[in-house]
């Protein structure tokens, strides 16, 4: 541990120096903060020319950075790196003389006094691994560079131009390996390796060396020898202990290894090597040989003969026509031969004689037409089969009889078109592969079975013409991946994919399939043995460019949304991107089940009637008939419909023709019946569908609904539409007001049907209204006698006007003060049960029964009120219950704000009040202004009568007393009090305590 006293004088010395030699100064700085973490563990420090950090993730990694150079160090590798970026460097001790397994040294200047000077003036006192990159000399490398590094056994020079020379390795004798790769070497001198006497590995590649001495390896125990990526053109070389050679990458002509007694492994790939004496390698050990991309277009006798260690062979892409028949005769250990990528026709009869031991034989990308059963004979430990990419049209009987351990066979890329019935009989096999070939017919007969793929686990057919599934499948009970994608699959049933078991995923993407029928799924899913396997991986994939969005894929349709029962869904998963064949690329997934329908002669139904005249469908959704007679120029309706007895209704739609006049349909079993806009003028309820449920009537001419009795007409309907038709409001309109009463929740555009010379909405129509009787004789007496009283006053009129245009305020001012005035009820409101019925929006009901409801029925003379949150029969029709109360009460207050404006019942209840008070010729409403309200929002009934009319306005300092007197005259009447039932708006009656 050094004391604080050294440490002061260690700064005084850096000082000192840093006057002198700042390169110096820079890089004795990071030798310093090194050995402070190697030596004595203090923290990494700082200062103001260097920056030291540790790694973030390892905190065993330092670096210190001082300008450009950087020097890390690795305490647990017990590695150094120092990159110099820096020609001007002189060094000092700064480490206490500590042994460093990997010294890298990168971009610096190789002095004169050599690495060892440097290595030893940092205090390292032994290093087993040196790696020089990028570093530049002065000529060649002499022994001087690498002097005395006894203790280095691995040495990699790279990317650092380099002339050798006989005395270049003095210094490190005791070298294990030497990697010279990428020093743009080209010559080796003959000596220079002749001291590495325990030189095992040597890497000479990606170099320029255009020649090797034959003898100067000799002497060295040199195991591995890299010379790949040179400019080599022969090789002949005399080492005995050599076993791995790679000259792969060179411009080889002619080789000799005779001397290589001890090789095992040599690759002569990318070179030019176009034939070899006759058994090149009968005096090696050889395991293994790679030679690829070649022109080695003739093979000698015996090439590989008698070579009893040979394992591996590859021989690939060198244009090989043919093969000698005893290429590898005598050489019985081969378990690996590829001859793959080469313009083999076949192989000699007797080729695999001695061959009884190969596991995996490549022939893949050749010529080959043809499997002989004999020329396979011999490999009866054959586990993998590679025949893809050749001309064979088709598999014979017994062609691989005898390969009983075949596990992996590969024929895609073929021609194949038929396989014979025995010619797959291999027991053991688990993946075939028959992709890309011309197969259209899986179906087991006396020329194909896969019968005897029991153990079968992968099987890809894919790119073919298949368009069925062998049900023989069912036997391949291992079965776990099966492609069958990209073939010619229209039609897929359940029946055909019942082979699958729990964990087989079957592709069938890219088919053009158009129907998927899944109707026996259910049975299929139930008849599996209990307990069913809830961790299911059992998956098909589907995809399609051509399929039918009809009902022919309903049960399809099912499945996908999940509408069929659980037990099918853990029975079978299916992925699927399914397009529809309608030209606008729809996905079947989004296609609604509703619409799912087929042309009815698809339906097959012996007993079913036919479609003459008009478009006819089937829809397996609910089971119905179809019948679109629209847009067809009918001036008749048809009166043959479409039927079955396996059929639950039929829809007729008669949409948009010239009908005058229905058929009788009673007896019919139609459902929904679309007869809008059309001209009809007349419509028997009666001789409708009595099953009726949905019934379209908008858009024609009728005037009247002419039947009496209704009571047992339109028992299920649920939809009705009467818009747009020329319904009279006279007496004769009497049924078809009690017909809209009676549908009125069934009538969706009720709103919208009105008298034909009013916008009267028929629904706010009662009969009396419809109904009214002629002016009676009382009311031409009352008219005479107005018009005479009216002439003999005309005189008396001019003086009465001064006194009337102040009258309404004097007979208030005079009513609120309790003085008298000479007003007596009519005898019409003698019977009237209340004196003023409320009309306003729910939205306002706070204003109503706070404020307006007390200051009426309080003081000393209350009025009786008619609310519809208190005094309505709950459950009763609501526009009967309008008119009802309106003419049960002498006056109608309407509470006209802007929520009452958007309220349709209080619109009626206006209307109603107001046809009330004309027929009586009477002033019976009462309209209160409460808020803001905008002249444009109001009909033109309320604008004319607010033109016509005086009105209150909500906070006039005399609005009491106007309310009041214009409200009958009653003596002082109690309270009662009454329990509230509240009907927002006149719908969903609420009671309330």
């Amino acid at each position: 541990m050094p004391t604080k006293s050294s440490l002061k004088n260690r700064k005084r010395h850096i000082a000192y120096h840093s006057l002198l030699k700042m390169n110096w100064l820079m890089h004795i700085i990071i030798l310093q903060v090194l050995l402070g973490q190697v030596l004595s563990n203090l923290l990494c420090v700082s200062n103001d020319k260097c920056s030291c950090k540790h790694d973030l993730f390892n905190k065993e990694n330092i670096q210190v950075e001082c300008g450009l150079s950087t020097l890390e160090s690795n305490l647990v590798e017990s590695i150094i790196k120092i990159e110099c970026n820096s020609d001007q460097i002189q060094w000092e001790q700064h480490f206490g003389q500590i042994d460093i397994k990997k010294f890298h040294y990168a971009k610096c200047l190789l002095s004169d006094t050599g690495i060892h000077q440097t290595i030893s003036t940092l205090g390292i006192k032994k290093v087993q691994s040196l790696k020089l990159v990028a570093m530049r000399l002065n000529g060649s490398l002499e022994n001087t560079y690498l002097s005395n590094l006894e203790s280095v056994e691995t040495l990699d020079i790279t990317l650092t131009k380099l002339i050798l020379t006989n005395e270049s390795f003095e210094g490190t004798p005791r070298l294990t390996k030497l990697y010279l790769r990428q020093n743009y070497i080209e010559d080796i001198p003959t000596g220079v390796f002749k001291l590495l006497t325990h030189l095992e590995i040597l890497d000479l590649g990606d170099n320029k060396i255009t020649q090797i001495n034959s003898d100067l390896f000799y002497g060295i125990p040199l195991k591995g020898l890299n010379l790949d990526t040179n400019y080599l053109t022969s090789l002949d070389l005399n080492s005995q202990s050599l076993e791995h050679l790679d000259v792969a990458n060179n411009r080889i002509t002619s080789l000799t290894v005779g001397h290589l007694n001890q090789l095992l492994d040599i690759s002569l790939n990318k070179n030019i090597l176009v034939t070899m004496p006759d058994q090149t390698f009968k005096n090696t050990s050889l395991e293994s040989i790679r030679f690829s991309y070649g022109n080695f277009t003739t093979i000698p006798r015996g090439f590989l003969t008698n070579l009893d260690r040979l394992r591996f062979a590859y021989l690939r892409s060198l244009n090989i026509e043919k093969v000698p028949e005893n290429m590898i005769w005598n050489s019985p250990n081969i378990e690996e031969l590829s001859l793959a990528s080469n313009c083999l026709n076949e192989l000699p009869m007797m080729f695999f004689r001695d061959a009884g031991k190969i596991k995996i034989l490549d022939l893949s990308k050749n010529q080959i037409k043809n499997i002989n059963h004999e020329l396979l004979r011999p490999l009866k430990n054959l586990e993998n089969l590679d025949l893809s990419n050749n001309l064979i049209i088709q598999i014979n009987n017994y062609g691989l009889r005898y390969l009983r351990n075949l596990k992996y066979l590969n024929l895609e890329r073929n021609k194949i078109t038929n396989i014979e019935r025995e010619a797959l009989n291999v027991p053991k096999l688990k993946t075939l592969k028959l992709a890309y070939n011309k197969i259209s017919n899986l179906i087991s007969n006396h020329s194909f079975s896969l019968h005897y793929l029991d153990q079968l686990e992968t099987i890809d057919l894919s790119n073919n013409f298949i368009n069925c599934i062998d049900p023989s499948w069912v036997n391949l009970i291992k079965l776990i991946n099966i492609n069958l994608s990209s073939n010619n699959f229209t039609v897929l049933r359940i029946q055909d994919i019942q082979y699958i078991n729990e964990i087989v995923k079957t592709n069938l993407n890219n088919n053009p399939l158009e129907v998927i029928d899944l109707s026996n799924l259910e049975i299929f899913a139930r008849a599996q043995s209990p307990p069913y396997n809830f961790w299911n991986n059992r998956q098909i994939n589907l995809s399609s460019d051509k399929f039918i969005c009809d009902c022919r894929n309903y049960e399809f349709a099912r499945f996908l949304h999940n509408q069929m029962p659980k037990i099918v869904y853990k029975y079978l998963q299916i992925e699927q991107k399914l397009i529809c064949n309608d030209g606008l690329r729809t996905e079947f997934s989004n296609v609604n089940i509703e619409s799912l329908t087929c042309d009815w002669n698809v339906f097959e139904d012996e007993d079913k009637t036919n479609c003459l005249e008009c478009e006819c469908t089937y829809r397996p959704r609910d089971k119905s008939a179809l019948m679109d007679c629209s847009n067809r120029n009918l001036i008749l309706a048809p009166e043959v419909i479409i039927s079955s007895r396996n059929i639950n209704y039929t829809e007729l739609n008669l949409r948009n023709n010239s009908i005058t006049k229905l058929p009788n349909y009673e007896y019919l079993n139609i459902k929904k019946l679309n007869i809008g806009y059309n001209n009809l003028n007349t419509i028997n309820i009666t001789q409708l569908p009595k099953n009726l449920i949905e019934l379209h009537l908008e858009h024609n001419n009728l005037t009247m609904i002419s039947e009496t009795n209704l009571n047992n007409t339109l028992s299920n309907i649920n939809i009705l539409t009467m818009n747009s038709n020329s319904w009279i409001c006279d007496c004769n309109a009497k049924n078809t007001i009690n017909f809209i009463h009676k549908y009125s929740s069934k009538i969706s555009d009720l709103a919208n049907i009105t008298c034909h010379q009013s916008s009267t909405p028929l629904y706010t129509l009662t009969e009396g209204e419809v109904c009214q009787e002629g002016l009676n004789t009382a009311t031409i007496i009352t008219v005479s006698m107005f018009l005479a009283v009216l002439s003999s006053a005309f005189s008396i009129g001019l003086l009465w006007m001064l006194y009337s245009n102040n009258k309404t305020k004097i007979k208030i001012w005079l009513y609120s003060h309790n003085i008298t005035w000479p007003i007596s009820e009519e005898s019409l409101d003698q019977e009237k049960k209340y004196d003023a019925f409320i009309s306003f929006s729910h939205r306002d009901i706070e204003v109503v029964e706070n404020n307006l409801v007390p200051g009426l029925e309080g003081g000393s003379s209350p009025f009786k009120l008619c609310l519809h949150y208190r005094d309505w029969v709950v459950g009763d029709w609501i526009p009967a219950q309008i008119a009802r109360s309106v003419d049960e009460s002498r006056r109608t207050i309407i509470v006209l704000s802007q929520n009452y404006l958007q309220s349709v019942w209080g619109r009626t209840e206006f209307r109603t009040a107001y046809s009330s008070a004309l027929n009586e010729r009477r002033s019976r409403i009462i309209v209160i202004l409460y808020g803001d309200i905008s002249t444009k929002d109001l009909d033109s009934e309320l604008k004319a009568y607010l033109s016509m009319n005086t009105y209150i306005k909500w906070g006039d300092s005399w609005f009491w007393e106007k309310l009041r007197y214009a409200l009958p005259h009653r003596p002082v009447t109690k309270n009662k009090t009454r329990a509230k039932i509240i009907v927002p708006d006149k719908l969903n009656s609420i009671r309330l305590a």
